[in-house]
């Protein structure tokens, strides 16, 4: 009855409330053809640890593809699950990391506490489900496996320790709550975008210190490197307040 109402308000809401495109506003559409068009790319950067060594992007972070996927993330934009759903199969399977007949993992990047109090949801692990079921009717033995955790990590801290004991706890600040999960598992990555990648490897060092064997790793958007090198220098600070 709570989905049958929710699904009628947003009916009535979109009669009175005409929505647009969430990377270009254009009217009645979730995520028109032209914004689709610049998800459609097949972009490729190193992440060491995995069978691959490569991380996917659909496209890069700037202009419509960053207006979507903050009004996805941050603004609650849910109607946009599916279209990036069917994104990630695209790009799963245009990378050959996900192929008919096999059995593979989707594991979503964590969210803080925080950020999650505040969207309401897991994101990543909402979209990594939907994204297991659209490949599992490609015939790719797929499911979403949510053993990632994000542990609490204080601004202050990182701030106030030497670089050793900064390192430490970075290397501690994502952990696996169910390594029997990740063992002899062929597993992918999923997460919303790739900045420097520092939170991506230490994503892939933790699932394969669990046993579990990771191919790659899949984002709808890239930062142009000229922009993650900026940051890059950074990283520590950008991870304690990563929500």
């Amino acid at each position: 009855m709570r989905g049958l109402m929710a699904s009628v308000y947003g009916s009535a809401l979109g009669v009175l409330l005409p929505r647009g495109c969430a990377g270009c506003d254009r009217p009645d559409d979730v995520l028109c053809d032209d914004c689709c068009i610049l998800f459609g790319r097949t972009l490729a950067r190193p992440v060491p640890g995995t069978t691959t060594g490569l991380c996917y992007g659909c496209g890069e972070y700037e202009g419509a593809v960053r207006r979507a996927i903050l009004s996805w993330k941050d603004h609650g934009d849910e109607e946009c699950d599916g279209r990036f759903a069917g994104l990630f199969a695209d790009l799963a399977c245009r990378g050959d990391v996900a192929r008919p007949g096999e059995r593979v993992a989707l594991v979503p990047a964590p969210s803080s506490a925080a950020s999650m109090r505040t969207r309401g949801r897991w994101h990543m692990r909402d979209l990594a489900a939907r994204t297991a079921r659209l490949l599992s009717a490609r015939g790719i033995d797929a499911t979403c496996l949510p053993v990632l955790r994000s542990a609490r990590l204080s601004s202050k801290s990182v701030e106030t320790t030497s670089a050793a004991q900064r390192a430490e706890r970075i290397r501690n600040s994502i952990v696996v709550v169910d390594a029997m999960a990740c063992r002899r598992r062929e597993l992918i990555i999923i997460d919303d975008i790739m900045t420097t990648g520092s939170t991506l490897r230490r994503c892939v060092a933790e699932l394969n210190d669990a046993g579990g064997t990771v191919r790659a790793a899949l984002t709808l958007g890239h930062v142009p490197e000229r922009a993650a090198s900026r940051l890059d220098g950074n990283a520590e600070n950008l991870l304690a307040a990563r929500e």
